[in-house]
């Protein structure tokens, strides 16, 4: 059955609130169901409030965009999920937010297991009931709130929280590093943060994530019988920089201060891998004749090792996720550290090597951007005069952050016998099977898998399906 459009409610009616918002994906709260349970009622949340609209090209304001969110598992009221337009019942019209968070969570077959994962228990009953599943989804900012009055708190930015899923997936074995057919179905669904349009990512390496996995059709489903949702601040690498590659070797970009500055390393994960201005040079910059090769620039992909682990220090679970973004509106210069990609439709380099971008020097230039994205957004390329250059933040730059995918490799599991509902600090540490402040719920099947090794599967699915999507996304 297709999806139906989300049912926003914003009605004054109890009723329809209750009988409105079961299956929906967030709540939305001008009016709520009565007594104390009521949605609006609610604390905030820090990441509740942080998006405000670009002057002159959002048209949603910020109060509409506040209104989607959701009641998380500590009872705050966190934003969520939402289309890049959506019609704001004050106006009647339709507005864009300019920021796309990817793909509906509704669509993923782990929906309803996510709903009740997430949900609060308003009323202490040590169930769910239908209106506190209502205000249940996927919580964006909830793993970063764990960490407020905690020595490495941790504030993200809105617009890069991104969900992405997939449905029924065949997944290979690897048998001695070889491929091998394996009768094994899972869903796979991911919400994660991955801002890449400050600088925040070239030294901050703590993004939240949370993986769910249910590994729960055909035949080999009892060799790998995997069920997580798992939520925790991932650590990309290590702090005050990323990874570039020297001579094919992993190695670590200085790029400032991490944000926080205390913020913990990494393990053996390849971490940030961001664009670079060597990378630009080396792929997009060509002669007469070639054809740039964005991708081999411009491509961002970020990779972790999330591990959960009990109080004692064991692993519970392991899991190593990687996300990618091939248009990412800002890469890394060393000399200037932030720079706009839109800049390298407008420039090039000069027979000395001299980056330029000042159209009265464009003759000068013997190496630029030759097709693809730049020949359609700026035609005349480094002749394009000044004031009618695209800005990096305009909607009509192809540098969005709309193209993602998300890997998902291997997950070890060892929990046999063992409770499915873990707690875990906000770094997937001190796991417990009962909450304590500050804690983490993690769902973890009741199930030892450790000696099935799979091949990674992919996920990419075109986001931002809005000509209204701009930086930062």
């Amino acid at each position: 059955m297709p999806l139906t459009p989300t049912l926003f409610l914003r009605t004054a009616s109890a009723l329809a609130a209750v009988g409105l918002l079961c299956g929906a994906v967030v709540v939305s709260c001008a009016g709520d169901a009565p007594g104390s349970r009521a949605p609006g009622t609610r604390p905030a949340s820090r990441a509740l409030g942080q998006w405000t609209p670009l002057a002159n090209v959002d048209t949603c304001t910020k109060e509409f965009h506040d209104t989607f969110f959701v009641v998380g598992p500590d009872g705050k009221r966190y934003p969520t999920w939402h289309r890049p337009e959506e019609v704001d019942p004050a106006t009647g019209a339709r507005c864009t937010f300019g920021h796309d968070h990817g793909m509906d969570p509704r669509g993923s077959h782990l929906w309803l297991d996510l709903q009740h994962h997430f949900a609060y228990d308003a009323d202490g009953s040590g169930a769910i009931d239908d209106t506190e599943l209502a205000a249940s989804g996927i919580p964006f900012g909830y793993v970063a709130e764990q960490l407020e009055g905690t020595a490495t708190p941790r504030l993200e930015a809105h617009t890069g929280y991104k969900v992405i899923h997939a449905n029924d997936v065949p997944r290979t074995r690897l048998v001695n590093g070889q491929p091998q057919a394996f009768d094994l179905g899972c869903d796979l669904f991911a919400a994660f943060q991955q801002g890449t349009s400050s600088a925040d990512a070239f030294a901050s390496n703590l993004h939240s994530v949370t993986y769910a996995i249910d590994c729960a059709s055909g035949a080999a489903r009892t060799q790998y019988p995997v069920k997580l949702i798992v939520s925790t601040m991932a650590t990309y690498g290590n702090p005050g920089g990323f990874t570039i590659f020297v001579n094919g070797q992993p190695t670590q970009q200085p790029a400032g201060t991490a944000s926080p500055p205390n913020s913990p390393v990494g393990g053996t994960e390849l971490g940030r891998q961001i664009p670079t201005f060597d990378l630009i040079a080396a792929n997009v910059f060509v002669p007469v004749g070639q054809t740039s090769n964005y991708d081999a620039a411009l491509a961002e992909r970020w990779d972790t090792r999330i591990a959960l682990r009990r109080a004692d220090g064991s692993a519970l679970v392991t899991i190593d996720p990687g996300f990618t973004v091939f248009t990412p509106p800002r890469y890394f210069d060393a000399n200037r550290g932030l720079a706009r990609t839109i800049e390298i439709c407008y420039g090039g380099l000069n027979a000395a090597g001299q980056f330029v971008t000042d159209p009265l020097q464009a003759g000068t230039i013997v190496r630029q951007a030759r097709g693809g994205v730049c020949a359609a957004a700026a035609p005349s390329g480094p002749a394009t005069p000044l004031d009618r250059r695209i800005a990096f933040d305009d909607p009509a730059s192809p540098f969005n952050a709309c193209r993602r995918d998300a890997i998902f490799r291997d997950n070890l599991v060892r929990n046999g016998g063992g409770s499915t509902v873990w707690y875990t600090d906000a770094f997937g540490a001190g796991g417990r099977t009962v909450p304590f402040s500050g804690s983490v719920k993690q769902f973890v099947a009741s199930a030892t898998v450790d000696t099935v090794l799979l091949a990674e599967a992919k996920a990419s699915v075109p986001f931002c399906q809005s000509a209204s999507v701009h930086a930062p996304n």
